[in-house]
């Protein structure tokens, strides 16, 4: 959403956390870049999972001048240590001062909750003002992601044979997930930038809250008798998705093709859970991953681009 040109005004905007009244009309002006339709939807399921403890709402703040909305902002700490922040929206002819007050707020208050860094999602194309909004409050350009859907259609219906060995995570198998993640991390292409704030721990416990966890669906990727990667996949049942979390092949295991072979096996994994479709995002830089999945029949359906602060040294 473009910024209207500067207006002059002698009042300040007061920020502040909304009264339970105004939770939602805050929220339609944080997701104002939605469909009518799809905003509506989103903001009821925001305020449902709210009511119900299963997110929170506490990092929605809204600006007001002369008791009249003019901006809001949401932020929302995550497992594992980060925040995922929604960009200020502001009514029209509002100053983009504005959002630059209520990003200020949003990082006293990260900064108050000890969270690590926090990332924010612009939709593609980006506006300049979006832009230079996030860049003045502390956030840099990160990466380009790409969502790419694998339809019912190309969903493997029998499991595939390959090279590869999958073998499904357990607490007992712990350390070892957790360092051959660590081993993926290495010459990565896939969000570069967040190679000193990647904390392994932090990072499963992520991992591990996205969708329905299962540990038959987090997989140790082996080949002639060692670990060579990884598969994590979560359920979303009610919206008929499986998602790629994450693969990743250690860097002496690239080069083999295997992307396409573990790219497969979630495939059909996502087929014998009945799902109608295999969601994921991915780096556009990342060329390897990206050619691998288009191999295997994933189209590309939306592009945002992502910025992120760092608040606070890794451990």
């Amino acid at each position: 959403m473009r910024y209207p040109p500067r207006m002059q005004s002698s009042v300040a905007p007061i920020i502040a956390s909304p009264s339970p009244e105004g939770v939602r009309e805050a929220l339609r002006l944080v997701l104002a870049d939605l469909e009518p339709e799809d905003r509506a939807g989103r903001v009821e399921a925001m305020l449902s999972e709210a009511q119900r403890g299963a997110c929170s709402l506490a990092g929605l703040f809204e600006a007001r001048r002369e008791g009249e909305l003019v901006g809001a902002v949401l932020s929302q700490i995550q497992v594992g240590g980060t925040a995922v922040v929604w960009p200020p929206r502001l009514t029209p002819g509002e100053p983009s001062s504005t959002a630059e007050r209520l990003l200020a707020a949003t990082a006293q208050r990260l900064d108050h909750e000890s969270v690590s860094a926090a990332h924010a999602m612009l939709p593609s194309p980006r506006a300049e003002e979006d832009d230079a909004v996030l860049r003045t409050a502390g956030y840099e350009p990160l990466a380009e992601l790409l969502y790419l859907v694998s339809r019912e259609e190309v969903l493997l219906r029998a499991k595939p044979d390959g090279a590869l060995g999958f073998e499904p995570y357990s607490e007992a198998k712990h350390d070892r997930l957790a360092r051959v993640v660590e081993a993926t991390y290495e010459g990565t292409l896939d969000c570069a930038g967040l190679d000193e704030v990647r904390r392994i721990e932090d990072v499963l416990a992520g991992y591990r809250a996205t969708g329905e966890f299962s540990p038959e669906r987090w997989l140790i990727v082996r080949h002639a008798g060692r670990d060579v990667g990884c598969l994590l996949l979560a359920d979303h049942p009610e919206q008929g998705n499986c998602e790629l979390v994450y693969m990743g092949l250690a860097a002496s295991a690239r080069g083999n093709g295997w992307g396409v072979e573990i790219a497969r096996h979630a495939q059909w994994v996502a087929r014998s859970l009945g799902r109608l479709r295999l969601v994921l995002a991915v780096d556009a830089a990342n060329g390897p991953a990206l050619r691998a999945y288009l191999a295997v029949g994933f189209e590309a359906w939306e592009q945002r681009h992502v910025y992120w602060r760092r608040f606070g040294p890794p451990e």
